[in-house]
C-alpha cells in the first residue's frame, strides 16, 4: 500500500517502515533506539522534530490503510459508492449496469441480518435518487423501498440494542433511556414482521423479558431461531441464543425445573452448530453454565471430559479462574470437598459473575464439611458485599441474598438449633428468588 505513489510519494515513510518493521510486533525499547532508527531514515545531526513529521505520514497511511482494508470487506458499500459516482457524472449505462449488479450481489447473499437492510436501503435510495434527479415527477417503486429498508434497519437494531439493555439492566446496576421502545412493540404487534427475522426474532427476545411469565414468547422466539439462525453471522447468532439461555436459567433459578433440559437442548444446538464459539474461542460464562447444567443432569463423567477437553478454548486472561472454578465445582459433585476448598481459597475471582458462584460454592462447601466459622463469617462477609457493590443488579443482589438467608437458617437447623424444618421447607417451596434453590430444597429435604 505505502510502496504505490498514488498514495505515498515521501520516500523517507518507507524507509521509516523498513527501519521498524522487523521489530514487529513488540518494539521493544532496547531495539527501537531513535538515534539509530534516525539514521536509517533522515541525514545530518538527529533531532526529534524531521524524524516526528515521517511517523505522523506513516501514521496517517497506516490508519488509510486499515480504512482501505475494512472497505474490501463491504462490497455493498462499495457499490453504493459507486452508484454515487456514475450519478454525479451522469453516466447513466454505468450506473444502472451497477445497479442491477449491486441488486443482483444482495439478492445471492443467504444473510438477513440488519445490515442487510441497510445496505438495501442505501442501493434503493441510489436509484431513487437518481431518477429524480432525472425526472421529478417519476413516482417508481424505489422510494418505498428505500423507507421500507430503513425501517426495517431501525427496527432490527432498535429491539436488539432493547435486548441487549434488558439484559444488561437483569445482571448489573444501569440506567438507559430507551425511547420509543413500548410504541414500536405496538406497532410490531399489530403488523406481521415473521417473514423478517431480524425484526421477529429480537421483538421475541425483547417480550420474553417484558412478559417472562407468558411462555409463549420463548417458543415462538425458539422456533424462529431454528429456522432462521443460518440466515446471520454465527456471533449474532449466538447473541440470539443467549436471549433463550438467559431466559431459561432465570425461570430455572426461579423454580421452574423444567427448563433444565431445555437448556441443555439449547447448548447441544450451540455446539453442534458451532455457534457457541466466537474466533475458536469459548466464553467462560458458557463454559461454566455447560458444566453446571451437565453435573446438574448426573453426568458427572461427561463433564470431567468436557472441562479438560475445552480448558484451552476459554480466553488465556481469565483460563486459569475458570478452569479452577469448574474443576472445584466437578469436585464439590463428587463429594471431594477438602479438594474443592484448596481449589476455591487458591482462586482470585475477578469477574462478578464468577466471583458471585465462588461465593456461593464456598459457602455450601463449608456447609458441607460442617465448618460453622468459616461459615457464618462468608455470610457476614458475601452479605455485606451484596449490599454495598454498586454494580450488582437489583435481581442479583436479591437471589444471592436470599440464598445466604436460607444457607444460614439450614446451618443453624443443622446444628440443633431452634426452628423448624418443616416450616423452612415450606418456605422453600413457596421463594422464587433465590440462587441454588434446589440445594437449598435438597438440604433441607436431609435435615
Amino acid at each position: 500500500f505505502i510502496y504505490s505513489p498514488f498514495f505515498n510519494e515521501n520516500k523517507n515513510v518507507l524507509k521509516l517502515f523498513e527501519a521498524i518493521k522487523k521489530f514487529h510486533p513488540e518494539y521493544k525499547e532496547s531495539q527501537v533506539v531513535f538515534e539509530k532508527i534516525y539514521a536509517k531514515v533522515l541525514t545530518g545531526t538527529p533531532t526529534e522534530q524531521p524524524l516526528r513529521y515521517v511517523m505522523t505520514d506513516l501514521s496517517r497511511l497506516l490508519e488509510e490503510y486499515l480504512i482501505w482494508a475494512e472497505m474490501e470487506k463491504h462490497e455493498l458499500y462499495k457499490k453504493h459508492l459507486l452508484l454515487n459516482a456514475y450519478d454525479k457524472r451522469k453516466l447513466d449505462k454505468y450506473f444502472h449496469q451497477t445497479l442491477d449488479s449491486a441488486l443482483e450481489l444482495q439478492g445471492k447473499q443467504p444473510l438477513r441480518d440488519g445490515d442487510y437492510f441497510f445496505y438495501r436501503h442505501l442501493i434503493e435510495e441510489n436509484a431513487y435518487l437518481h431518477t429524480l434527479s432525472r425526472d421529478g415527477r417519476s413516482l417508481g417503486t424505489s422510494l418505498q423501498q428505500a423507507m421500507d429498508n430503513l425501517d426495517y434497519y431501525y427496527l432490527a437494531n432498535k429491539l436488539k440494542y432493547s435486548c441487549v439493555i434488558l439484559s444488561r439492566q437483569n445482571i448489573l446496576q444501569g440506567e438507559y433511556n430507551n425511547q420509543l421502545v413500548d410504541e414500536i412493540l405496538g406497532f410490531i404487534r399489530q403488523n406481521n414482521f415473521d417473514s423478517i427475522p431480524a425484526i421477529a426474532i429480537y421483538y421475541q427476545g425483547v417480550m420474553t423479558f417484558k412478559e417472562p411469565e407468558d411462555e409463549s414468547h420463548y417458543q415462538k422466539l425458539i422456533s424462529l431461531l431454528e429456522g432462521d439462525n443460518a440466515k446471520f453471522p454465527v456471533e449474532e447468532a449466538k447473541d440470539m441464543y443467549t436471549l433463550a439461555l438467559n431466559y431459561c436459567i432465570k425461570k430455572y433459578n426461579s423454580g421452574v425445573l423444567k427448563f433444565l433440559e431445555e437448556l441443555l437442548a439449547l447448548y447441544q444446538t450451540m455446539i453442534e452448530k458451532k455457534i457457541i464459539f466466537e474466533e475458536g474461542e469459548l466464553a467462560s460464562s458458557d463454559y461454566k453454565n455447560i458444566v453446571t447444567l451437565g453435573l446438574r443432569s448426573g453426568k458427572v463423567a461427561w463433564v470431567e471430559e468436557f472441562i479438560h477437553t475445552y480448558k484451552d478454548y476459554v480466553p488465556a486472561s481469565i483460563r486459569d479462574n475458570t478452569f479452577n472454578y469448574n474443576l472445584a465445582f466437578l469436585l464439590y459433585y463428587k463429594k471431594e470437598f477438602g479438594k474443592a476448598l484448596k481449589l476455591l481459597q487458591s482462586t482470585e475471582f475477578t469477574d462478578v459473575y464468577y466471583l458471585l458462584d465462588g461465593k456461593s460454592l464456598l459457602l455450601r462447601t463449608y456447609y458441607e464439611l460442617n465448618e460453622d466459622e468459616p461459615f457464618y463469617s462468608l455470610c457476614d462477609a458475601f452479605t455485606n458485599y451484596l449490599k454495598r457493590n454498586k454494580l450488582i443488579s437489583e435481581y442479583q443482589r436479591t437471589v444471592y441474598l436470599n440464598f445466604v438467608k436460607f444457607a444460614k437458617k439450614l446451618m443453624q437447623l443443622k446444628q440443633g438449633g431452634r426452628g423448624s424444618i418443616e416450616e423452612l421447607k415450606s418456605e422453600l417451596e413457596t421463594s422464587k428468588n433465590v440462587a441454588t434453590l434446589q440445594w437449598l430444597k435438597e438440604k433441607a429435604g436431609e435435615l
